[in-house]
């Protein structure tokens, strides 16, 4: 009698350690970390113990319109706006985002998209990377230069569209 106590625990062991791992698994491939309300109201995910502010939902996250190639087969200097370099321009390329004109028609959503693509925690809003490619395609460098300086040029004027 006492050996099918002993089988029985360990089938139960096993059964138990197999929906763990299942279980994680599938929180991994499907799941999101629980969301924490902050004292001032604002939605938070636990992080290794850190507090991060919560990541937009898919529903809040669209993927911004690329093209095939730069328009005339001449890309705008994307590094002009801050926080573009040398790779966010490339990633921003193969995304099919070559001009001003087209990060400053980024809505909110798509620019939640790419901000969690690029995994840039918000810094696309910080740095106003909409405003300061809505000045730049309207060919208005004086407020531009202004507001946020040469941007990376070295003399050269955008093209503008």
């Amino acid at each position: 009698m006492l050996h099918y106590l002993i089988e029985l625990a360990v089938w139960m062991l096993l059964a138990y350690f197999l929906g763990c791992c299942i279980g994680c698994l599938l929180r991994q491939m499907f799941g999101t970390e629980p969301a924490m309300m902050t004292a001032g109201g604002a939605a938070t995910v636990s992080v290794s113990g850190a507090a991060a502010p919560a990541a937009p939902s898919q529903a809040q996250l669209t993927r911004p319109r690329g093209i095939a190639s730069a328009r005339g087969g001449k890309a705008d200097n994307l590094q002009r706006l801050s926080g573009v370099g040398p790779k966010n321009e490339k990633i921003l390329h193969s995304l099919g985002i070559f001009h001003f004109d087209q990060i400053a028609g980024w809505s909110a959503a798509e620019v939640n998209w790419v901000d969690d693509h690029l995994k840039f925690n918000g810094r696309i809003r910080r740095e106003e990377w909409v405003n300061q490619a809505r000045l730049l395609a309207d060919g208005n460098e004086d407020e531009f230069s202004k507001l946020y300086g040469n941007g990376g040029a070295s003399g050269s004027r955008t093209q503008k569209h």
